[in-house]
């Protein structure tokens, strides 16, 4: 329930934050005629979607197992991820065209110290983002946290680009933004390639590392009655761990004793963070 709260308090609270900014940038164009404040407006506008998206798939995987999804909701989550790379390649796309272009027509970055103010505010305030999903990423191993603070660090940096290019004007060097744009494109492209694999890797049920396996082997073979565990196999039910585990148990016990075992096997099992269910075959030495 503290997971949860906590995962839906960030995405609200970027949600809000997303949507002032919003406010802020449009203003500041209709005010100074700023296309890179009318470029920075419509990014925060993209921020809103994410933000909703991330919300949406957050409130839906923290919902309890129902008829219609018997194991849970968890994979909500990895399809908001995927939403997210999405968004990260069509803002690395459109970085890297507005550079070229300004370095083919040797174009210098127009904007005055109101502007770098409030995109100075945009980068602070996605930066907080980033270190609040960043650490509720580390908590959870959430994909919507993990993909609210890669959102976020590519928004700090095309901020940072404009700060970056208003200062290298006035030291003399009016395509510096321009030149820093590429490797930056570039790596928010990489990023949004590495969203969409973790998350796909979800959606597709790949199975967790081998000594994770091992872990939960190890594990179903500590508890009371089980002589020894073997041929476990485990995949990834959204971001939830799907376990079937074969246990040994003695030859001359009752079957009412043997259920038990497997059904204390089963309860520590999913008693893990990352184990969603976990299914229990009972062979005998």
């Amino acid at each position: 329930m503290a997971r949860d709260f906590s995962q839906r308090w960030i995405t609200l609270i970027t949600l809000l934050g997303s949507g002032g900014l919003v406010v802020l940038l449009f203003w500041s164009y209709w005010a100074f005629g700023s296309q890179l404040a009318l470029a920075q407006g419509a990014d925060s506008a993209m921020d809103v979607v994410t933000a909703g998206v991330l919300a949406w798939t957050v409130a839906v995987s923290a919902q309890t197992p129902d008829k219609e999804h018997p194991f849970g909701h968890s994979r909500a989550e990895p399809i908001g991820g995927l939403v997210v790379a999405v968004i990260a390649g069509v803002l690395a796309v459109e970085v890297g065209r507005n550079a070229v272009e300004a370095l083919l027509a040797r174009e210098s970055l127009r904007i005055d110290w109101l502007l770098v103010a409030v995109f100075g505010a945009k980068s602070a305030f996605k930066t907080c983002v980033f270190l609040f999903s960043t650490g509720a990423f580390r908590r959870t191993r959430s994909p919507a946290m993990k993909a609210l603070a890669v959102d976020a660090r590519n928004d700090v940096l095309v901020s940072v680009l404009a700060i970056t290019g208003f200062f290298g004007m006035r030291a003399g060097y009016p395509t510096l933004d321009a030149w820093l744009a590429l490797p930056v494109a570039a790596w928010i492209a990489w990023t949004g390639f590495e969203l969409a694999r973790d998350n796909i890797r979800y959606l597709m049920g790949e199975a967790p590392p081998e000594e994770r396996q091992e872990e939960l082997r190890r594990l179903a073979q500590t508890v009371e009655g089980v002589v020894a565990a073997h041929d476990l196999r485990a995949h990834f039910l959204g971001t939830m761990l799907q376990v079937h585990v074969h246990i040994v148990v003695k030859p001359d016990i009752s079957v009412l004793q043997a259920h038990d075992i497997g059904e204390a096997v089963r309860m520590r099992i999913e008693k893990e963070e990352d184990v969603g269910i976990c299914s229990v075959h009972i062979d005998v030495k």
